[in-house]
């Protein structure tokens, strides 16, 4: 077990660095997120099959756009094939979700370089992408780098807060990282 780090950046350098040490079969990121999205429970933990950038690109609020909408790759593989293309959004292949509490392909985990500070922040955010049901750091950055050295991965999020609120007094973050805990526990005894 290693830590990724906090944000974006350190998050993708440090999982390269892990997985060409330790060589893993899959690279399982858990930690806590934002919920945006009713759908997604404060307290509860998920699993997500697809995570979406947001903040890479030109712009900001409503003027935003992303990399892939003014027409650039946030990376591309050594290969010319467009299945080592790292744009806007990256997915699992099509698998059975190996989670009881789970979104499937049916919600995004938005990937953010800043937390949301308020609700005109996550209505903007989910203007962009409407398919979002919560808000991390570091969640694109650990799959792009597990695709770009051919690893599996798997990203469980325990909701600590509704996206927005910067009230530490509301959060729960000791019940979200108990649940991904227990979840995390069911991944790893299916993958043996």
């Amino acid at each position: 077990m290693e830590v990724c780090g906090f944000g974006p950046v350190a998050a993708a350098a440090r999982t390269s660095l892990f997985i060409a040490r330790h060589q893993p079969k899959m690279v399982l990121l858990a930690g806590i997120a934002g919920s945006l999205d009713r759908r997604c429970a404060v307290g509860n933990a998920y699993e997500f099959f697809r995570v979406r950038s947001y903040g890479i690109g030109v712009g900001d609020g409503e003027q935003f756009q992303s990399a892939e909408q003014v027409g650039w790759h946030q990376l591309r593989g050594e290969s010319d094939s467009n299945s080592d293309v790292v744009g806007g959004a990256i997915s699992r292949p099509n698998e059975n979700p190996s989670l009881d509490c789970q979104f499937g392909t049916s919600g995004e985990l938005l990937s953010v370089c800043a937390a949301s500070t308020s609700e005109a922040e996550v209505r903007v955010k989910k203007e962009f992408c409407p398919d979002a049901v919560a808000e991390d750091m570091e969640g694109f950055a650990v799959a792009a780098a597990c695709l770009m050295n051919k690893v599996p991965w798997v990203i469980v999020r325990g909701i600590s807060n509704h996206a927005g609120d910067r009230s530490k007094s509301n959060w729960q973050t000791d019940g979200a990282l108990q649940n991904t805990a227990k979840h995390v526990g069911r991944n790893l005894a299916n993958k043996r």
